[in-house]
Formats: C-alpha cells, sequence, structure tokens
C-alpha cells in the first residue's frame, strides 16, 4: 500500500535507518557470510524503493568486507535475488521500484559492452503489487511450504525467454495452490469460532433456561458467518482461474517458512483512516487492534473525550502493527511516522502495541527541526527489534539549531504508567522539572474548575457567518447576531476586534429556537440542504442547529485560548459577554471569577505553556496544538486556594492593561507550584531553544 500521503525522504535519513535496522537485525549473531546470504528485507509500502535500494548496496557491502567474492555489481545481483522485497498498492509505483534496483545492479558493473551485460533479473516475483495490509500475515500461512516458492522464485528471477514463461506458470500455480490452502485453513478457524460461540449461548442456567443472544452477540455471528461466506467464495473463485489476490502467505511462502523477514523497513502513507471508503474502513477496524483500541484510554476519560478518537487513527500505525507481525522474532523494524503517534490521543494502540510487542532500540523525532522533506510533515524515525524485553532507547530529537541525544528506558519515557501513554521526547532534566509539576496537582480535568470544551461549531461557516457591518445592516437580523472569537485572533490577555458576527439560532438555554424568526429563515433557506447534511446533524435535529454550544454560555466566566499557537495565548471574556468562540478555540467556564483570572495567568505563564508544549500536538512553523485533552491534563497546584491569590491579581492588573512583565508571571507560576525560577529552567529552556 502506498498513498497520496507519500512524501520523498532524504537521503541520509533512509541510509541511517537502513544501517540502523541492519545492526539491530544482526545485534548478537556472529557475522558470517552465510548469515548475510539469507537475510530478508521487506518495504511493505516501496514506492520507488529508496529503502530496498540503500538495503541492496549496504548488504552488498558488507559481504564484499567479510571477503565474498565476485564484484560490487555481481554481489548487489545477488543479493538483489536473494533478499530484497517489496509491496505496493500503485503498480507505477513498483515499476519504478524495479527499475531503481535494476540501475544499482548494473550501474556499477565492470562491462563497458552494453550488450555483454547479464540480462536483468525478472523482479516482478519480489516486488509485488499489493496492499501490505490485507489478508492476514503470516499466521495462517501452512507450514514448511515456503522451499518450493523459493526454488521457483531462484530459478525464475534468472530465466529468459520460453524457460522464464513455464516457470511463471508453476511459480502462480504453487503460489494459487498456497492460497486455497491458506484459505481452507481460515474458513476451518472462521466456522470452528462460530459454532463455539453459539454453544456458548445455547448454554442453560441453572434454572435450565436459554437466554436469548445479546446485540453486540448477534452482530459477531452474522460477521463471522459473512467472513466465512466470503471466505469460501474467494476459495471458489481461486479454483475457477480467477484473479490471485495478494497475500503474504501465499506470495512470500519462503519468508514465512522462515519465521518472516529480517528486516521490515519503510515510509508508510500517512492517512487518517476515515478518509478511507467506510466498508474497507471497517475491515481494517476488525483486523488491526491498534485500529480498535487506538484511544489512549486514561487522558480521553480526563478530557471526558471518550474513546471517540478511534476514529482518528493515521493508517502508518496500522503498518506498525502489519510489521510485528511480518518480522521474524528478533527481527527488525525500521518505520518512518508521523510524531503525532508518539503523543496524541488517537495513538494510545500503537504505542500499547510498541511496549507490548517490541523493544525499542531508538526514536528520531524531526517534528521541531529544520524542515529536510518536500511537505509540511512532523517525523519521527522508530527503530525496534521485534522481541520483547526492556532496554535502553537511543532518543534524538532536531531543534533548528541543535540536535539533543540522550538514553532513556520505556518508563521514563511515557507520561505515565498506564498503557498507551503519551512519549515525551524531553531530556532527563526537563523531564524532572515536567514531573515535578505533574505531580504537584490535581489535573485541571478532574478539578472542581472542569474539564475544557471545545468552541461552537457550526459546520457551515458560509451559512451562519457574516462581516460584522453585514450583519448588522439588517435591523430584523441584528438582534440574532453575537460576536464571533476566532482562535487566530486571539493574543494573550486580549482578542483582536472581531470583524465576523455569528447567527445565533439558539435561545438563553443553549437549545435551538422552535421556531426561528422569518428573516433568519429566510436568510438560512438557501443552505437548508446542506446543513440538514452536516457530521454532527441527527436526526430530529433541527436543520438550523449549533453544536457545542456549552461554550458560548455568557452565564459564567469563560477563559479562553487559541487551539493553534506557539506559546499558549488566553484571554478572559466576563460574565455577560456574548461573544461566541468558534471551534478553533477552547474554553474553561468558572463560576468565581478569581478562579477564572488566577486560570488565565496560569496559562498565559512561560511555565505552563512550556509544560503543555512538551505534550501538545506539533503543528507546522514551532506551533503546538494545545488541544482541550491536553489541557485537561495540567496539574492545577496544590494548594489552589491559596496559589490563585497572587495569579488573579497579576490578571487583573493584565487585563487592566498593566501586563506583567515576563519573568514576574513565570516566578508566580513557579511559587504556585512550590518551584523557583531556577529549577524550572531546564523546561523553560527546552520550549524557547
Amino acid at each position: 500500500r502506498k498513498s497520496s500521503g507519500a512524501f520523498y525522504t532524504p537521503q541520509h535519513i533512509v541510509s541511517r535507518m537502513t544501517t540502523e535496522a541492519l545492526d539491530t537485525a544482526l545485534e548478537g549473531a556472529v557475522l558470517t557470510l552465510p548469515r548475510l546470504q539469507t537475510l530478508r528485507v521487506l518495504d511493505p509500502a516501496c514506492g520507488s524503493g529508496a529503502f530496498l535500494v540503500h538495503a541492496l548496496e549496504r548488504i552488498a557491502e558488507m559481504r564484499a568486507s567479510l571477503g565474498d567474492n565476485g564484484t560490487i555489481a555481481d554481489l548487489r545481483r545477488d543479493v538483489l535475488l536473494r533478499g530484497i522485497f517489496g509491496v505496493d498498492i500503485n503498480p507505477t509505483a513498483v515499476w519504478l521500484c524495479e527499475l531503481r534496483l535494476w540501475l544499482s545492479v548494473v550501474i556499477d558493473s565492470d562491462i563497458s559492452d552494453p550488450l555483454m551485460v547479464p540480462p536483468l533479473p525478472n523482479l516482478d516475483r519480489n516486488v509485488r503489487v499489493g496492499d501490505a495490509l490485507a489478508g492476514a500475515a503470516f499466521d495462517d500461512a501452512p507450514a514448511g511450504d515456503g522451499r518450493a516458492v523459493q526454488r521457483l522464485r531462484d530459478r525464475y528471477v534468472r530465466a529468459v525467454g520460453t524457460r522464464k514463461r513455464t516457470i511463471l506458470v508453476s511459480l502462480e500455480r504453487e503460489e494459487r495452490r498456497l492460497a486455497v490452502r491458506t484459505l481452507d485453513r481460515e474458513h476451518a478457524r472462521l466456522v470452528h469460532c462460530r459454532r463455539e460461540r453459539v454453544s456458548e449461548l445455547r448454554v442453560r442456567d441453572l434454572w435450565g433456561d436459554r437466554h436469548p443472544p445479546s446485540r453486540n452477540a448477534r452482530t459477531e455471528l452474522r460477521e463471522l458467518r459473512a467472513q466465512a461466506r466470503a471466505c469460501a467464495s474467494v476459495r471458489a473463485s481461486l479454483l475457477g482461474g480467477g484473479a490471485l489476490p495478494f497475500s503474504f502467505a501465499s506470495h512470500f511462502a519462503d519468508a514465512a517458512s522462515a519465521g518472516g523477514f529480517d528486516i521490515v523497513i519503510g515510509n508508510p502513507p500517512w492517512v487518517r483512516v476515515h478518509r478511507i471508503p467506510e466498508r474497507q474502513r471497517l475491515t481494517l477496524k476488525r483486523r488491526y487492534t491498534v485500529f480498535r483500541d487506538a484511544a489512549w484510554g486514561p487522558g480521553a476519560r480526563a478530557a471526558h473525550a471518550g474513546t471517540g478518537f478511534a476514529g482518528q487513527v493515521d493508517l502508518a500505525s496500522l503498518f506498525v502493527e502489519r510489521a510485528t507481525q511480518l518480522a521474524r522474532p528478533a527481527g527488525a523494524i525500521a518505520l518512518l511516522l508521523p510524531s503525532k503517534v508518539l503523543r496524541t490521543l488517537a495513538g494510545g494502540g500503537v504505542r500499547g502495541l510498541l511496549a507490548e510487542r517490541v523493544s525499542m532500540r531508538s526514536i528520531e523525532d524531526y517534528s521541531a527541526g529544520a524542515s529536510l522533506f518536500d511537505a509540511a510533515v512532523y517525523p519521527a524515525v522508530v527503530i525496534a527489534s521485534n522481541t520483547t524485553g526492556t532496554r535502553p532507547i537511543h532518543v534524538r530529537v532536531h531543534e533548528r539549531r541543535r540536535i539533543v541525544s540522550w538514553c532513556a528506558t520505556p518508563a521514563s519515557l511515557a507520561f505515565d504508567g498506564t498503557r498507551g501513554a503519551p512519549l515525551l521526547l524531553v531530556p532527563p532534566e526537563v523531564r524532572a522539572v515536567f514531573d515535578t509539576m505533574r505531580l504537584s496537582g490535581t489535573p485541571l480535568g478532574e478539578s472542581d474548575i472542569g474539564r475544557p470544551t471545545l468552541g461552537v461549531k457550526t459546520g457551515c461557516n458560509e451559512a451562519f457567518i457574516q462581516p460584522t457591518e453585514d450583519a448588522t445592516g439588517s435591523p430584523t437580523l441584528s438582534a440574532l447576531y453575537r460576536p464571533a472569537l476566532r482562535g487566530e485572533s486571539l493574543r494573550a490577555w486580549r482578542a483582536d476586534t472581531s470583524n465576523d458576527a455569528i447567527l445565533w439560532t439558539h435561545g438563553d438555554d443553549g437549545k435551538p429556537l422552535p421556531v426561528l424568526p422569518a428573516a433568519a429563515r429566510a436568510m438560512l433557506a438557501p443552505w437548508r440542504q446542506r446543513l440538514s447534511a452536516r457530521t454532527d446533524h441527527h436526526s430530529g435535529d433541527r436543520w438550523w442547529s449549533l453544536f457545542r454550544t456549552e461554550a458560548a454560555s455568557p452565564a459564567r466566566y469563560r477563559v479562553v485560548w487559541a487551539d493553534l499557537s506557539r506559546a499558549l495565548r488566553a484571554t478572559l471574556l466576563p460574565r455577560g459577554d456574548t461573544t461566541v468562540p468558534l471551534n478553533s478555540c477552547y474554553v474553561v467556564s468558572c463560576d468565581d471569577e478569581t478562579d477564572a483570572l488566577a486560570l488565565c495567568a496560569l496559562l498565559n505563564s512561560p511555565l505552563v505553556s512550556a509544560w503543555l508544549a512538551v505534550l501538545a500536538e506539533p503543528a507546522r512553523g514551532g506551533y503546538h496544538r494545545f488541544l482541550g485533552w491536553t489541557v485537561s491534563l495540567l496539574p492545577l497546584p496544590k494548594h489552589w486556594n491559596h496559589a490563585r491569590v497572587p495569579l488573579a491579581d497579576a490578571a487583573r492588573r493584565a487585563l487592566a492593561g498593566d501586563i506583567p512583565a515576563t519573568h514576574e508571571l513565570t516566578t508566580i507560576a513557579a511559587g504556585a507550584y512550590g518551584m523557583d525560577v531556577d529549577f524550572a529552567l531546564p523546561l523553560l529552556d527546552w520550549s524557547d531553544p
């Protein structure tokens, strides 16, 4: 699989990943020619083959250094035939990959006469067109059936003319036979699972009664039946000469017999799975635990966000799980992933899988560094051994003017001890300050003040939001409009004058008006079909409804901040202010003015902004996403009633125009957490390198 989410990877990163992957795969083994000659490397989303070319050249160099006979061109040819494999969903990418591998073989050839160059190998059985996420990995592969595939492929890659066509027919016949056997095993498993489930449901209780199956049980039985029927249908198609679907078990049966590939490496596509068709999405969810259990549960609960973040899991996370299924025990996994999987809510599943199934060797974070890629991406390299156990992890963080590296344990990187907790890539001295603050109070989302809420969502800004001068131009409509506040208009302690107004179609109780005024109805009527089709609109809702309106209530004091900024910036909306923060803002509502003022001062302090930046998802240009769940985890100082007084005083001054100096606000915030500024300096310096 590859997709439009792919991007060019700089060669020095490809080279480093390949070298570290080889070191990991060969770790603890005596480096011998037989070992290198049997090494198998797979890129499950190979694109044009950058990683495979580097692996090919590096393994050939290692073999030459151990005294393997032959020219570099001959060694590369042998490595290519024996141990370089790729898969991609795009046929054009596969052709480009084959071309690059061919060029790597012939580029250093000593033969000057082109007519004397040996025929190029047939690579269409080493680099396959297929979806690496489809079907099972090696779990259902029939044992001991890889030798025939390997023997036929070894003959095929060197064959020409009629012999090539004859061997290809034999190879396809063998792959088809293996595919049928794999389907037989899968069908038998599904039938057995369904029978077991039915037997469980038929068991009588102590009184001899049977209970009707639950809705979930009925759904499970339907799915098992549907999967068994689909399996039988594919089997019948194969026996009738139908197209052979891609399968690791049949197409790479030799790797399955050997326990898997020695190295799984690559840059998988970065795509939110909600962009994939629903039917395919449901199949992937059934197949991959990192999809089913994507959300980091404790963080979601702390922010009252539920587990809906599972829908935001990135396709790259599924490739991590697939890599653990394809790599042999103690094999190497080297993947270039979006750095967000290391700390977002929706990355909880893949982080839990990495902690439980592999032993991470190194993490390299490029998200805050100078741009090295041809797209606005925030990548991280993860190198792991496909084995359990705890070992020191080499961490490297690239920033604009420096690279910081250190060794860490998995526990020292995790936010806390829960499964799938975010990984915080900060040096030990910074982590010490972070943890001191984290353990010094109650998370905001669990405090008496309460959790943040997202600003109002319209689902169709064109219908509801108008320039202020247009909104106030109609006397009949002006009473229904309120000032609208966007995140980009927010500054520390204030908001720029709003040029937008939102048509407010709700009453004081936050519910949609039962009947729209005629002028408002006429204004929204052209948008009715689109408004009724909004994602958040449910059957029974009035079509003029707005969503997440809790943040718009003027009945309480509201602390508002932008969800996207370099340093967190917040302001206070006093009670009675009818301004409507839009969904580029987050809001905490307070009954007590002193609480609201103190919280506003805390959020505007460089210390708290630095603490949250460690946890927040990175964005382009040095920005961070200060989302509701992130700020929910901010600890309120333990002695809040005492700490809030100097914070509130500083906020009153700032809102009156006398903004405290940075050092003064930092000192007040550090004192609230029982620290002095000198102790907090590593965290402050880390956020402003």
